[in-house]
């Protein structure tokens, strides 16, 4: 069970606790935050996880930032025969 563990600086998904532990506030206002839909979360199946771009572009419109939309990201398409 070594690996199984990721550190916070390289998670793509943070747990609501390291989240709240990245903005200083409690996990319950985390929670709450996420609950009114404010605080951007993915759910999978009954977990809740903070994805870390959404939470840097979330911090950075609270202080007024203008954020640029993401790029949109297009696949190729197949071919069907």
């Amino acid at each position: 069970m070594g690996m199984r563990k990721e550190r916070s600086a390289d998670a793509l998904l943070l747990t609501v606790e390291q989240a709240a532990g990245l903005l200083q506030i409690s996990r319950c206002l985390a929670y709450d935050l996420i609950a009114q839909g404010k605080l951007p979360h993915v759910r999978l199946g009954r977990v809740i996880r903070v994805p870390r771009f959404g939470l840097e572009q979330w911090i950075l419109r609270q202080a007024g930032v203008p954020v640029a939309p993401p790029e949109a990201v297009s696949f190729p398409q197949q071919q069907r025969h």
